[in-house]
């Protein structure tokens, strides 16, 4: 890997702002495909292999309002929760509650 690796640009349409129930994401079909790209890229990315990065680092990448995001988006950090070299999450992090959120077939 080259001493710097490319994001995914975000193309199309792009919306993530504060919603009536939390946090809004949407957009065009072009836009939520490169916002998956953009996400299937950081989950991808073999963080080891990026020189710049110090252990403990996370990969991650910023999307700002009127640049990849609509212009009343707010600013985004999408970021890797594992650590190069450790695979540690932040002390921050406070996992989901395992079954908390049905899957599509049980919901009606």
């Amino acid at each position: 890997m080259s001493a710097k690796h490319r994001y995914p640009e975000v193309n199309g349409h792009v919306e993530i702002s504060h919603g009536k129930n939390g946090i809004f994401i949407g957009g065009d079909p072009i836009g939520l495909r490169s916002l998956a790209k953009l996400l299937n890229f950081l989950a991808d990315v073999d963080q080891e292999t990026i020189p710049y990065m110090p252990d403990g680092g996370r990969d991650h990448t910023h999307l700002s309002p009127g640049g990849q995001l609509s212009k009343n988006s707010v600013k985004t950090e999408i970021c890797r929760l594992d650590a190069k070299g450790t695979g540690e999450f932040p002390r921050s992090y406070k996992p989901a509650q395992q079954g908390s959120v049905p899957n599509a077939s049980t919901r009606r």
